[in-house]
């Protein structure tokens, strides 16, 4: 069903708003999706035929043409209430998508605080993180490399499915930038990208942060999808995971003792 069909015949308050409307005109108008379906018919007074399909005001919202309505001068004044019940209506839904980002942002930092909070080993909090990764859009597979050096390997507990990224240089790439600056970075097509490496390139959609613990730059965790971009939304997430997680790796390894190094 078209956004503005279901607009005019489903919503509680503008399918009456919009009969009541059309009742106080005294014109023919029929208004039409965006494929040219009519949705709502009213003939003219004394039972004339329908409007003028040669006179029409496009619905427009943003951008996006949801329909038209036929009908010369009144067809105008249908056409800018129906655009502006559009637009609430894409306000309110915005703000509820909004809302449910911060919710699922909210219960997977606790869900993962519970997870790896308590654990003294990296193994534990590498696969939970990967877990988590991996539960991202479009068959995500989720990695985490941490620093030897200048370079960047896949961490015990990631390489059971096999990592999408197993190794990176610092500086090098799309993955080693991100590490080289403490940052997050979200590349939709990474094949298009000029640093893509040529296992990053075939990853297709890239998403990464960096393991921070203090100071220290102790890695990076990330996912790759070939089956669509990932967005914004995909990175509050590995961000999250990422703050979460590089402190308990930080930890498991000052517990362990020196092994490998870490970008400052």
């Amino acid at each position: 069903m078209s956004e503005l069909r279901r607009l005019i015949v489903r919503h509680r308050h503008v399918a009456p708003m919009v009969s009541a409307l059309l009742a106080s005109i005294d014109a023919a108008v029929t208004i039409r999706d965006a494929e040219g379906v009519a949705i709502l018919e009213r003939g003219g007074p004394g039972g004339t035929g329908p409007a003028d399909p040669t006179v029409r005001s496009e619905v427009a919202v943003g951008g996006d043409v949801l329909g038209w309505v036929e009908g010369g001068k009144a067809a105008r004044g249908v056409a800018s209430v129906l655009a502006y019940a559009a637009a609430r209506e894409r306000d309110k839904r915005s703000l509820a998508n909004e809302a449910l980002e911060r919710y699922r942002e909210l219960s997977l930092i606790y869900d993962l605080a519970a997870a790896i909070g308590g654990s003294d080993a990296v193994e534990p909090v590498v696969e939970t993180a990967v877990a988590e990764l991996s539960r991202l859009p479009h068959d995500a597979r989720g990695f985490v490399l941490l620093a030897d050096g200048d370079t960047l390997r896949c961490a015990p507990g990631c390489d059971g499915e096999g990592c999408p990224i197993d190794d990176a240089r610092l500086g090098i790439g799309i993955v080693g930038e991100v590490a080289a600056t403490g940052g997050a970075e979200l590349v939709e097509d990474a094949s298009g990208d000029p640093r893509a490496t040529a296992a990053e390139r075939a990853g297709g959609s890239l998403v990464v942060a960096a393991l921070r613990s203090g100071d220290l730059t102790l890695g990076v965790v990330g996912a790759t999808s070939t089956g669509g971009p990932f967005r914004s939304a995909d990175l509050k997430v590995v961000t999250a995971i990422a703050a979460l997680a590089g402190p308990a790796i930080g930890r498991a390894l000052a517990g362990a003792g020196p092994a490998g190094g870490a970008a400052s």
